[in-house]
């Protein structure tokens, strides 16, 4: 696997800039992992796909992670189905 020292494939840069994000799946059939009074923990089958609308272009990708940050917002992490132009995924340079 390439990637940086982090593990991740592609190198990230701060990007900050209002987009929106559409849920393109319909539903997803699963079971119930565990259980509380405040929550649930599902494992389903298939993908929960997004399109993002960034800088009036329109990006298809797959939800792979969802991160609580407060009482009213959640980071989302989402893997394009392919790369974005003008984003280059190198690595650090080791000079």
């Amino acid at each position: 696997m390439s990637g940086n020292s982090d593990g991740r494939r592609s190198e990230r840069q701060s990007f900050e800039v209002p987009l929106a994000l559409v849920l393109a799946t319909g539903s997803l059939e699963g079971e119930a992992m565990d259980l509380s009074r405040e929550g649930i923990l599902i494992k389903a089958k298939g993908k929960i796909t997004m399109l993002l609308q960034l800088n009036g272009q329109e990006y298809r990708g797959r939800l792979v992670r969802a991160t609580p940050l407060s009482e009213n917002e959640t980071s989302y992490a989402i893997e394009f189905d392919e790369p974005m132009d003008g984003i280059e995924a190198s690595a650090p340079s080791s000079t």
